[in-house]
């Protein structure tokens, strides 16, 4: 699936997009005005093409580290209940190797976030080498 239709609307006609909303994750329409795309949700949200993706770039990173908070939760919770023998069932030698992959998980996923940097275009003109933060 695509991102935007593969054919474009014409001037003022707005048609639905492959991509949701980072506000609320609803549908997307995209309308062209001359050189200019405006991206809508349902709900009203409007987005130039740059709001649009750094509203996905900001979107993504919240989710990111929702998914880091959620396995340091889970290892600390496994942790817990395998220190005052609550796990009920669970295998004793499986509880520390959970408890360590969602340590490591979530260890590489904050190293991912961390040494994340947007991706910025190449200067008017230049050889548009690697970014430099």
């Amino acid at each position: 699936m695509d991102a935007l239709p593969a054919d474009m609307p014409a001037d003022g006609i707005e048609t639905f997009t492959g991509v949701v909303c980072p506000d609320c994750r609803g549908s997307v329409t995209v309308r062209i005005h001359k050189t200019h795309a405006v991206f809508t949700c349902r709900v009203g949200h409007s987005y130039s093409a740059d709001e649009l993706i750094g509203g996905k770039e900001g979107a993504l990173e919240v989710r990111l580290w929702e998914a880091v908070y959620a396995l340091e939760e889970l290892a600390v919770l496994l942790t817990d209940l395998d220190r005052r023998h609550l796990a009920n069932g669970a295998d004793p030698v499986e509880s520390p190797q959970r408890i360590a992959q969602a340590r490591e998980q979530a260890a590489r996923l904050r190293a991912i976030i961390q040494a994340d940097r947007p991706v910025a275009p190449a200067p008017p003109g230049g050889a548009g080498g690697p970014a430099v933060s």
